[in-house]
């Protein structure tokens, strides 16, 4: 069967060197070994035949899971002192004290002049 060329349907995108226009001897892609090369032996780098040894034994594996387990234990603990600590407010009250009265002091001068201001 031959393709017949419709008016006003566009061709399909092909591009450029590619299809039955592609140049004879041409591989198709260019970073693509050669048709009919032989695959990597198997265990070589590139071999889709065989996943790489492993690093690390699952002994070493377990050991480091149970390590991390341990770390993350001791960092929840810290981290539920510390949120009980900042969010107790009278605790924050005697630390800052001296700031507390001193921004009370400031927001009283700035309201009370607002309010002479607006009085005017």
């Amino acid at each position: 069967m031959s393709e017949e060329k419709q008016p006003g349907v566009p061709e399909p995108f092909r591009p450029e060197g590619t299809g039955p226009a592609q140049p004879a001897g041409a591989p198709a892609n260019r970073w693509a070994p050669a048709e009919g090369t032989p695959a990597p032996p198997a265990g070589s780098p590139g071999s889709p035949h065989q996943p790489p040894p492993p690093k690390r034994t699952s002994a070493q594996i377990r050991a480091d899971m149970d390590r991390q387990r341990h770390e993350l234990g001791h960092s929840v603990d810290h981290l539920r002192e510390r949120v009980t600590e900042i969010t107790d407010w009278r605790s924050q009250i005697k630390k800052h004290r001296r700031s507390i009265v001193v921004g009370a002091v400031a927001t009283g001068f700035v309201v009370g002049g607002l309010m002479a201001l607006r009085r005017r």
